[in-house]
């Protein structure tokens, strides 16, 4: 019974040796190591091999295949002992996506098993779909004295990272100004009223993609306006006939960009007409165009006269410049006189459509031609 176990055993091995023989016939098979990890990170028709090797002091290139193995680039590396990477370019890639195959060659031409990826190109196609950020609204307004070109833009599309403004400053030079696609607003300092601008974006077909591609130059159909609003951040509402600051705000807040708060007269116990507000404007300013705002959803304001002069005493020396009659929440006024300069602002009130009761919410002036 030995004998026969010791015979059966030595058949079994044979067959069991059987299997591998036509593997070792040509000896021991030895590796490179292979990449420990990598990503194909997108370009214009080119794309970026991000991978690292562990450990791989022997290795000496990188070999990248696609298209089925048929088109192929070998980069030659010297990696340490550590943990490295590397970063390679693969030009010459027209739009579409692909499958890589990559192994690493050590010094003795020993090859590593694959490992495989997908990446993706772009171009022409893709560039197609590419708009212009849409503009919401164009304007003048002053900053540091001086006017300057205020763009507000849509919410940006999404993978857009910026977008640009050519536009003629007022001495006639061309400049041009980004903002990041995460603001909605952009300044243009010293743009020239009425002329035009012209606008571009910039996007990424993928979020970490290594290339930027951008639209052409497009002309906005809209003009910067002629007139520019003034810069409030100095002024001051010097004083009023009476307020119900409870109700509203107060005086205050005629110029603090809320149309929400408002001036009210006094009510409870209620005081006569007429009524009137006084505003510091900081310097001598003229007006060409001013802007009034009475209280949301409330008719009671009616007639509005617009005084400018040099002292802030309601019974002094004041020229008058314009009137309105409100008959819309908001009032758009031109004056009479566009000449006239003066450091003070009065709004006199005169009369109501519910006596005595009176009420604005935000005054804005505006300088130009």
């Amino acid at each position: 019974m030995a004998i026969v176990a010791v015979l059966f055993a030595f058949s079994t091995c044979e067959n069991f040796m059987d299997v591998h023989k036509d593997f070792i016939k040509d000896g021991e098979i030895i590796y490179s190591p292979k990449v420990d990890s990598m990503v194909f990170i997108a370009g214009k028709e080119r794309l970026q091999l991000r991978c690292w090797l562990y450990n791989s002091p022997n290795v000496k290139s990188i070999d990248l295949y696609w298209n089925n193995r048929a088109d192929s680039l070998f980069t030659t590396v010297t990696p340490t002992t550590g943990r490295d990477s590397f970063y390679i370019i693969v030009p010459n890639l027209p739009e579409k996506s692909y499958t890589f195959d990559v192994r690493t060659t050590d010094a003795f031409g020993h090859k590593s098993l694959w490992t495989s990826n997908v990446g993706n190109t772009y171009g022409a196609n893709y560039q197609n779909t590419l708009g212009n950020r849409r503009i919401n609204t164009v304007s003048l307004v002053e900053r540091d004295g001086a006017p300057n070109g205020r763009i507000t833009f849509f919410s940006a599309a999404e993978l857009q990272v910026r977008n640009e403004v050519r536009y003629t400053k007022s001495d006639g030079a061309i400049a041009t100004l980004s903002i990041p696609a995460s603001l909605s607003e952009i300044l243009l300092p010293a743009a020239k009223g009425g002329s035009s601008f012209e606008t571009r974006s910039y996007y990424i077909p993928e979020k970490q993609a290594i290339d930027t591609f951008v639209t052409a130059w497009v002309a906005s159909p809209t003009l910067f306006p002629l007139i520019y609003q003034y810069d409030r951040s100095g002024w001051k509402v010097h004083s009023c006939s009476d307020e119900r600051a409870d109700d509203g705000g107060g005086m205050h807040v005629l110029i603090d960009g809320n149309t929400s708060n408002y001036w009210h007269s006094q009510w409870g116990p209620d005081v006569p007409l007429p009524h009137w507000v006084i505003i510091d404007l900081g310097k001598p300013l003229n007006a060409v165009q001013i802007d009034l705002y009475r209280r949301p959803n409330n008719t009671d304001t009616k007639t509005v006269q617009i005084f400018l002069g040099d002292e802030p005493v309601a019974d002094g020396t004041w020229k008058q410049i314009a009137e309105t009659v409100f008959n819309a929440n908001l009032m758009v006024v031109t004056p009479s006189d566009k000449t006239t300069k003066g450091r003070y602002l009065k709004l006199f009130l005169p009369d109501s459509n519910r006596p005595p009761y009176v009420n604005l919410s935000e005054v804005y002036l505006y300088g130009g031609s």
